[in-house]
């Protein structure tokens, strides 16, 4: 998601407004070593299966036979055709990927970028592509991909070559893949998601998609530093680039108040003509934050139009709670999902409409 209301006018975010606050560390750097001794060894084993899953060719004519039994490692275990077929098809789909995990792996150790989070990609990736070869296999025995497919005419060639094609190129596989159940499950126009007013617009968790704690530009509150002391300016003066909301946190990290700077700019304009009909000068230098509070109808505005979700809450859970909210435009998330818990993370409306509708 985009911080939009947290970034400089260079489009990056900005830095804690508190040296406590603290940003989200980077992955950790991985040693290679034993990923790469792990590509080798499955390099080893997938080629090594394969070979001996293979049927043999006659000396005479060089047709291939499938014998009823597979000897591995010395061990005769009978196996049928189909069942020979789908190891090959898994093994080789797995192979596919291997060789995108691998190749990865070897541009991102040249790079030193190879970082700990994606230890399990790597891991998984030659299993995956095996599973999905065996769905695109079962896809062409089944003849939805190829009419009037059976046993007799399929190459052993032609099916573990594109096993191995669908498990190196996995993204445009799994788009054919959505195509095909498109094609067999679709629903009549203006029927299915579209004609239910209730849908589930997003399963994104809030977590996933907030603006954490440590990107927050926002004033805080302490004993030196309070609604006294904190001038209208300094609020005025964070409202740059595309900033244009600031909240005001406790000193223990609650959330105390969301000022807007249409509400802030209204609150100027009214008090320099208030000022010219009385001939008197406004200071936005000598206007405190106590002042902007003790306006007319400005308490309610920035200290109770907010609502307050869970991590645990759905971007679409937390629509429902800022619309249950009135003149509310901002999702503060705590681990209670109240505001006496202190602030996780933040979302204004703009990032919930982003999320929901991407």
């Amino acid at each position: 998601m985009s911080d939009a209301n947290n970034q400089n006018e260079n489009g990056q975010a900005n830095p804690p407004q508190d040296a406590n606050l603290a940003v989200k560390p980077k992955s950790r750097s991985l040693n290679p070593f034993g990923l790469g001794i792990y590509h080798l060894v499955v390099s080893v084993l997938l080629t090594l299966f394969i070979y001996m899953l293979w049927p043999n060719a006659t000396p005479e004519d060089g047709k291939l036979v499938f014998e009823p039994y597979w000897y591995f490692f010395g061990a005769q275990i009978p196996i049928n055709d189909e069942a020979r077929l789908i190891l090959l098809v898994l093994l080789c789909g797995a192979l596919g990927s291997y060789i995108h995990s691998a190749t990865s792996f070897v541009d991102f150790t040249g790079n030193n970028a190879l970082k700990k989070s994606w230890l399990w990609w790597y891991i998984m990736r030659p299993f995956i592509g095996g599973t999905l070869a065996l769905i695109f296999y079962f896809l062409i025995r089944g003849g939805f991909l190829s009419t009037g497919s059976d046993a007799s005419n399929i190459s052993i060639f032609g099916i573990t070559a594109l096993a191995g094609l669908v498990g190196m190129f996995h993204k445009k596989a799994t788009d054919k893949l959505k195509e095909v159940f498109d094609s067999l499950f679709r629903s009549k126009e203006g029927g299915g998601d579209e004609a239910r007013q209730d849908k589930l617009v997003s399963e994104m968790l809030v977590d996933k998609a907030m603006i954490p704690l440590g990107k927050i530009k926002s004033i805080k509150i302490t004993a030196d530093k309070n609604e006294d002391t904190i001038t209208i300016e300094e609020i005025y003066l964070m409202y740059e680039g595309v900033v244009t909301r600031v909240p005001v946190l406790a000193d223990n990290f609650t959330l105390k108040y969301i000022i807007h700077q249409s509400l802030l700019f209204q609150y100027i304009a009214q008090k320099n003509v208030e000022s010219a009909n009385n001939q008197v000068i406004f200071d936005i230098k000598q206007t405190y934050l106590k002042d902007f509070l003790g306006h007319t109808g400005i308490v309610e505005m920035v200290g109770q139009s907010i609502a307050f979700v869970k991590p645990t809450t759905t971007v679409a859970d937390a629509k429902i709670a800022m619309e249950s909210v009135k003149n509310c435009q901002d999702v503060f998330v705590t681990e209670t999902g109240t505001p006496e818990s202190p602030v996780m993370g933040w979302l204004t409306n703009i990032d919930i409409t982003k999320n929901i509708n991407s």
